[in-house]
């Protein structure tokens, strides 16, 4: 259904997917993998964890992800995902820490590029 990763985290973002499946619902399952430190900024951390919506609670853009390879910060899930598929660094979407959030997304959502 989907061409590429970062396409279908955009769809899933925003909140139209009849799998229900959204923005807040991705953050957080970011936020819980055990490899979260290597793209999530520690201080947004818990409010991902918690379900915060940092679009609509802060006036300035936050920029809680970031490329574990070269630490280019992002507001969006799907912007890391976009950057990581653009190849302007090393990191690509299936090694490292980027795979392991990958698997992580897909397990806790049930969710592939086949869906």
């Amino acid at each position: 259904m989907f061409t590429t990763y970062h396409g279908m985290i955009i769809h899933l973002e925003s909140g139209v997917c009849q799998s229900q499946i959204d923005r807040i619902d991705l953050n957080r399952s970011a936020a819980m993998c055990y490899q979260w430190k290597a793209y999530l900024d520690e201080e947004w951390r818990d409010e991902l964890l918690q379900r915060h919506d940092l679009e609509q609670e802060y006036v300035n853009k936050i920029y809680a992800f970031h490329c574990p390879e070269c630490r280019t910060v992002f507001s969006t899930l799907s912007g890391l995902f976009q950057h990581v598929h653009s190849k302007v660094c090393l990191q690509t979407l299936y090694s490292g820490k980027m795979a392991k959030l990958v698997r992580w997304l897909e397990k806790q959502h049930d969710v592939s590029m086949q869906s």
